[in-house]
């Protein structure tokens, strides 16, 4: 189980991890993890889900991306991959929010892009609706201020999503 001042510090790190890898690559930066709610980021089904989820993403991004590093916390599975020359940065935002979108478990991975400089490439820059709920499909961040559901709520929804996506693997 991950504190909050562990799961603050993990946002920390992977932040310095980002720029770091932008500064040594020179190219810009996807960083892949899980949106879990509640205190348990990490876990062997989770890892699991990630891992098989970081296969189907690996396939589809060959020639776009090299993974360069990866990173098992207690607050949540990483990796990152360069953004390989030539690529269309607003193209492939687009394709990462495709992907979760269309993949089973992609409502609970995040797919970040930075731009060479740092600059994190939004979904609003490429006119994209904000995420939804996993519950209830209205704005996510909107039902995460509010407290709208309850965190065994989501976490049912969770461990069920996730046992039937490793069941179908």
């Amino acid at each position: 189980m991950a504190t909050l001042e562990q799961i603050l510090k993990g946002r920390d790190d992977r932040f310095a991890m980002q720029t770091s890898l932008i500064e040594r690559y020179r190219a810009p930066l996807v960083t892949c993890t899980m949106n879990i709610p509640g205190p348990h980021k990490n876990s062997d089904l989770i890892q699991a889900c990630f891992d098989k989820a970081m296969e189907a993403f690996i396939q589809r991004n060959q020639g776009v991306l090299e993974e360069v590093a990866r990173q098992p916390k207690e607050t949540g599975p990483e990796r990152y991959f360069i953004v390989l020359g030539g690529t269309n940065l607003y193209a492939l935002k687009r394709r990462l929010a495709f992907f979760e979108q269309v993949f089973p478990l992609g409502r609970w991975l995040d797919l970040d892009l930075k731009d060479s400089d740092g600059k994190a490439i939004t979904r609003k820059d490429i006119a994209l609706e904000q995420r939804r709920c996993l519950l209830c499909h209205r704005p996510a961040k909107e039902c995460a201020r509010s407290e709208r559901h309850s965190l065994e709520e989501l976490l049912a929804l969770t461990e069920k999503e996730m046992l039937l996506f490793l069941k179908k693997m």
